[in-house]
């Protein structure tokens, strides 16, 4: 019914072992504390979902534990509260993932609830229409009434263009008006099947401890064909976007990104680790080039924040969030950060901007390692993308490999201007007609 286990690697604790059904499960022992992380990831997001039916995963991840043959509505969160557990749930653009940190001693009572909901969720009318109503209240309080996450909505779809990664987790508001339970329960028929699924487990449990619990309450459920996934391939090579946003309550700034590969469509592992450092050494501290530049010694600029998902299934963007002085204009700040990042592609980093670049990245993944939840959600997202989590304990030593020049190189290849996308942000109230 199993595939032979990997064996851990050397130095590393992730292994691995795969059912016949095709469901994948990974674990990272950590024996400090007597809890576990266990998350089960469905290989489902906004990224998969048709124009027109934004919102798909999101909804139905509300839905999945209101009711199912074992478990009535509401009684998921109930029992395993009760059991010292804190359930989640979220969606991403690649995956829909419910998390549980509790007692070791209770994981099996959680993987019973989990199986039982990957084949029977009622997802019956009454909890679809009061949870499409919680969805549409987060959808007015988190984007359209936030008018920085309404700009970065805006901006994501620039960037992305028509590619999946530009519609919105939460879906549009026009979509989740015409959402209909009939829709989420095909959703759920298409995809949520062991073979499009992936448990990721860290904590106080061995593997053949784990192996008989998820043999026990998943090896019996049949694999299903899947519905033909579409390419996420990157926009064509294109002059310079750019959109301007009047929106009343938002600072007065620039959002600009680059799209870049992830971890998962670059070329090499040599370029990943290396696109891996650009947000430290352009952006992240006082010390990065854009934050001493721009900030410090010529302060157009009052805040500097850099973002880059590698974890993706498609290529991502490298994104700067950048918030104007008084009486500096977005265009204005726009035009100077094109400047300095075109210098800096013009020259590898310094060996010591390299290694304070490296020393908080590594230092960011350690501190990760403390918390269960974290451990396993870095396995799920290796695995939602596409990528292996074993090759996670060789993260460091490729991390460290790094050279000044290969950094350089990937900033000459992909901080250009075809790739750039930017948004002008102006308060809507001191805007010119």
């Amino acid at each position: 019914m199993i595939e032979r286990p990997s064996a851990p690697i050397p130095g590393g604790t992730v292994q691995s072992f795969t059912l016949s059904n095709g469901m994948r499960i990974y674990l990272r022992e950590d024996h400090r504390a007597p809890l576990v992380s266990v998350q089960l990831w469905y290989h489902v997001g906004s990224s998969y979902e048709p124009a027109g039916h934004s919102g798909l995963s999101h909804a139905l991840e509300h839905l999945l534990f209101e009711g199912s043959s074992k478990l009535a509505s509401g009684q998921y969160s109930s029992v395993m509260s009760r059991l010292g557990g804190e359930p989640n749930a979220f969606t991403s653009s690649d995956a829909t993932v419910f998390p549980l940190t509790l007692p070791a001693s209770r994981l099996e009572i959680a993987l019973e609830a989990m199986a039982d909901v990957m084949t029977s969720a009622t997802l019956s009318e009454t909890p679809f229409a009061r949870e499409l109503h919680v969805v549409m209240a987060e959808r007015r309080e988190q984007v359209d009434n936030n008018p920085l996450a309404l700009a970065l909505e805006h901006h994501e779809q620039l960037a992305y263009g028509a590619i999946g990664y530009g519609t919105p987790v939460i879906g549009h508001k026009a979509d989740l008006e015409h959402l209909t339970p009939a829709a989420v329960r095909t959703w759920y028929r298409s995809w949520y099947h062991p073979n499009n699924a992936t448990l990721a487990v860290a904590g106080d449990i061995t593997l053949p401890q784990l192996q008989t619990l998820v043999m026990r309450h998943f090896a019996t459920i049949p694999g299903n064909r899947l519905p033909v996934r579409q390419a996420i391939s990157a926009p064509p090579e294109q002059s310079r976007r750019h959109q301007t946003l009047r929106l009343p309550g938002l600072y007065t700034g620039t959002i600009l990104s680059f799209n870049l590969p992830s971890q998962y469509t670059a070329q090499s592992d040599a370029q990943a680790y290396a696109l891996r450092l650009l947000p430290d050494l352009l952006a992240d501290g006082l010390s990065s080039s854009l934050q001493r530049r721009l900030v410090l010694d010529d302060p157009i600029l009052q805040g500097l924040r850099p973002t880059y998902e590698p974890w993706q299934r498609g290529d991502s963007l490298l994104a700067l969030y950048a918030f104007c002085s008084p009486q500096v204009a977005p265009e204005t700040a726009a035009e100077r950060l094109m400047l300095e990042i075109e210098a800096f592609r013009q020259s590898a980093p310094s060996k010591d901007d390299l290694q304070r670049a490296k020393a908080r990245l590594l230092a960011r993944q350690l501190f990760e390692r403390d918390d269960l939840n974290k451990q396993a959600l870095a396995i799920g997202k290796q695995a939602a993308c596409g990528l292996d989590p074993v090759a996670l304990e060789d993260e460091r030593q490729a991390i460290e490999a790094v050279t000044a020049e290969q950094v350089g190189q990937v900033a000459l290849e992909f901080l250009t201007d075809p790739r750039a996308a930017i948004t002008f942000m102006h308060q809507k109230e001191s805007a010119h007609a």
